[in-house]
């Protein structure tokens, strides 16, 4: 099998390699030289050998085939925007903030009675007396 028509038709192993490669998530962009180098590392340690010229044709007819599925949106000819949500990066959930510690209690005036409960002031009649 040529390595045009093995990525065309292995398009979704091709894509789990370049993301085990290059930084390639969902809604990121990705550029023509790390598919065709992506292509030349894949088929290389699959004992391909391929050509400079043979990766660039593999890397145009993969980009091709990702466009008619949908995957790739083109920016401009060099540079297209991924759209597969298989590819998401996970949410991270963070926790709720921690209560705030409530301040320390401030320090109570000493006053010279400390710890005698409070006379009341005596009534006005007793006075008198």
């Amino acid at each position: 099998m040529k390595p045009v028509e093995f990525v065309v038709e292995q398009y979704r192993d091709v894509l789990t390699y370049l993301k085990s490669r290059f930084a390639m998530y969902h809604l990121s962009n990705f550029f023509f030289r790390d598919v065709q180098y992506g292509i030349m590392a894949m088929l290389g340690e699959r004992g391909v050998r391929v050509t400079y010229v043979e990766a660039e044709e593999s890397a145009r007819a993969f980009i091709e085939k990702m466009e008619r599925e949908k995957i790739f949106a083109p920016i401009d000819r060099q540079t297209w925007v991924v759209r597969y949500p298989d590819f998401r990066t996970p949410v991270r959930v963070s926790a709720p903030p921690k209560a705030a510690a409530a301040p320390p209690a401030a320090a109570k005036p000493a006053t010279a009675a400390a710890g005698k409960p409070a006379q009341a002031a005596p009534a006005a009649d007793q006075a008198a007396s």
